[in-house]
C-alpha cells in the first residue's frame, strides 16, 4: 500500500469511528452498509472528477484510471459522489438528508487534512514559485514546465492541510448548521488558495474549482439562513 493509499484509509478510519459515535438516525444494523456505501461513492466520484479533469494525459493512458495509489482523487469529485449518495439514501429510507449531512460535516475536513499530506509524499499540489528560496523543493523532473527554472514552490496542500484543521476544530464546537458552516468554510479555504495553483481544472481560464467553490459559499450561506438546515 502507498503512503497515500494509507492516510486515505486513516482518515475514512476515523471519519467512520466518528460517525458511529454520532449517529442516532440510521439504525444500528444498517450501519456499517451505509458507511461503506458513502466511502466507495465518494471514492468513485473523486476518482472520476480527476480524470475528467486531466481528460488530456487519461485518455492517452487508459491503464492509469483505475491507478488510485499514484494519487488522483479530487475532493470536488468526492463531496459529490457522496452527496449524491446520501440524497437517493435519504429518499429510499425517507430520512432527512440534512440530519445525516450535520453529522458527518465536522469530520470531513478532518478527513480532508489528513489526506493532504499523501500530496505531499506524492510531490503533487504544490502552487506556483515562491520565487525566493522559500517553500517546499521540487526536483526539476517534477516541476512544471513554465516554471522549470524555479525550484521552491507554494506548498498549498500544507496550507489547506493546516486551514482544513481549523475549520474541523470550529465545526465540533457547533451544534447546529455544521453542513452550511462546512460548506462556507471549505468553499473560502479553497477560493483563496485556488490563485496559487497551476495544476488545477480549468476551462477557458476559468478555474473550475473556484467556480466549485464559489457555489459551496452560495449554498452554504442559503443554508444558513433556513431554519431547516438545523435539523
Amino acid at each position: 500500500m502507498s503512503i497515500y493509499g494509507l492516510l486515505i484509509g486513516i482518515a475514512f478510519a476515523i471519519g467512520a469511528e466518528y460517525f458511529s459515535r454520532h449517529n442516532k438516525i440510521i439504525p444500528k444494523n444498517k450501519e456499517t452498509l451505509f458507511i461503506f456505501l458513502l466511502f466507495f461513492s465518494s471514492v468513485i466520484g473523486a476518482r472520476t472528477y480527476s480524470v475528467i479533469s486531466d481528460w488530456a494525459y487519461y485518455s492517452q493512458n487508459l491503464s492509469q484510471i483505475l491507478n488510485t495509489r499514484a494519487g488522483g482523487l479530487g475532493i470536488f469529485g468526492g463531496f459529490l459522489g457522496g452527496v449524491i449518495f446520501i440524497l437517493i439514501y435519504s429518499k429510499i429510507f425517507k430520512i432527512n438528508f440534512i440530519q445525516i449531512s450535520n453529522i458527518l460535516a465536522p469530520i470531513i475536513p478532518l478527513g480532508q487534512s489528513i489526506g493532504r499530506w499523501g500530496n505531499f509524499f506524492n510531490k503533487e499540489v504544490f502552487g506556483v514559485p515562491t520565487y525566493i528560496n522559500f517553500g517546499q523543493y521540487i526536483p526539476e523532473n517534477l516541476r512544471p514546465n513554465q516554471y522549470i527554472n524555479f525550484s521552491y514552490f507554494h506548498p498549498v496542500w500544507l496550507y489547506e492541510s493546516i486551514l482544513d484543521l481549523l475549520l474541523f476544530l470550529f465545526l465540533i464546537k457547533r451544534n447546529s448548521k455544521q453542513t452550511a458552516f462546512y460548506l462556507i468554510g471549505y468553499g473560502s479555504i479553497r477560493f483563496f488558495l485556488e490563485f496559487l495553483r497551476w495544476d488545477t481544472f480549468t476551462v477557458n481560464q476559468i478555474k473550475i474549482g473556484q467556480v466549485l467553490a464559489f457555489i459551496f459559499i452560495l449554498i452554504g450561506i442559503i443554508l444558513a439562513q433556513n431554519k431547516s438546515s438545523s435539523a
